[in-house]
């Protein structure tokens, strides 16, 4: 659905209340903050101005309570690489999402990271003002990631303060920007939001976070590499052997050009292709082959091994063939 489709004051000013049409709302809202399910607690109505800048989105919500909820099913079919953060200006709004839970009352400010599953709890009517930002925008260390979902960020003094004095100003001033100062109001969300993090978790602190995880990476390819001829070898059973979830493992591969499964996949593939180049190997049959490196199914192995060389195994052993 694009932005045309919905009910605007102005071509980046979207204001809505759920008892205009609530299947509208629904398409609104799935919009601006991604696909959701909302189960609302009583009839309250809610309402949100909305407006666009670059990829980020400046919003002032009243929001009705109940609990707005985006899991796995919402995440694949609506991704948006974004950090959502708010300022609870009255109410209270509760973040659950990664096994934690924050609660921000009024005054207080938070961010979670919108392509986590995640449940915001509102348990009476609230306001909010917020903004969705890139995660690119911020360009933070890997690490934070693993670090802000969720996280309360205090809002009384330094950068906090002046960013949660900004995020408050979107109440009365919102509809008002110009197109010029909406762009400068928004980069000016972005570096406080940045230095406001970096100051929390503390630069050094994420840098020996990532240290630590590029170790860890490492250590993990290389048992990849030891443990390749492994049929079982997979996610799980890596992921165990390092004493971490799976959920932890596929995040410290975010940074990676492949993810962990295909890193093993390719792993296998590369072996298999050097035994077929072997002359040693040519009077193997291929499927042996393969088997010997974990891959038993002969017509996956095959698609695989297509997909990385572009030819078939048999046509690629006959083009290394040395007579």
């Amino acid at each position: 659905m694009s932005h045309s489709d919905l009910p605007a004051t102005s071509r980046d000013l979207l204001t809505f209340t759920s008892d205009d049409d609530l299947d509208l709302w629904d398409r609104a809202v799935r919009n601006y903050f991604g696909a959701s399910v909302f189960r609302p607690l009583g009839n309250a109505n809610g309402r949100f101005s909305a407006r666009r800048v670059g990829g980020s989105v400046l919003c002032d919500v009243l929001a009705a309570p109940g609990e707005l909820e985006r899991d796995k099913r919402h995440l694949d079919e609506d991704g948006r690489g974004a950090w959502k953060l708010q300022y609870v200006v009255v109410g209270t709004v509760a973040v659950e999402q990664a096994d934690r839970l924050i609660v921000l009352g009024q005054g207080e400010m938070g961010m979670y990271d919108v392509d986590q599953k995640h449940i915001l709890h509102v348990p009476d009517r609230a306001r909010i003002a917020g903004a969705s930002i890139p995660k690119a925008a911020l360009q933070l260390p890997s690490a934070a990631t693993r670090m802000l979902a969720p996280r309360r960020l205090a809002s009384a003094a330094g950068a906090n303060g002046a960013l949660a004095a900004l995020l408050h100003s979107l109440t009365t001033d919102l509809p008002y920007f110009g197109r010029d100062a909406l762009h400068s109001v928004n980069g000016a969300v972005i570096g406080l939001l940045s230095a406001a993090i970096r100051e929390g978790l503390g630069e050094e602190s994420l840098r020996r976070t990532d240290r630590e995880n590029e170790k860890t990476v490492a250590a993990v390819k290389h048992f990849i590499l030891c443990n390749i001829a492994n049929p079982s070898l997979d996610p799980t059973l890596v992921a165990r052997a390092f004493h971490i979830s799976v959920r932890q493992l596929h995040r410290l591969f975010e940074e990676e050009e492949e993810t962990v499964g295909q890193e093993i996949r390719a792993r296998r593939i590369q072996r298999c292709a050097e035994e077929l180049r072997n002359p040693c190997h040519h009077h193997e049959k291929i499927s042996d082959i393969a088997a010997r490196w974990g891959i038993a199914d002969a017509s996956k192995f095959s698609r695989q091994f297509r997909s990385t060389y572009g030819v078939s195994p048999r046509d690629y052993r006959l083009d290394h063939h040395i007579c």
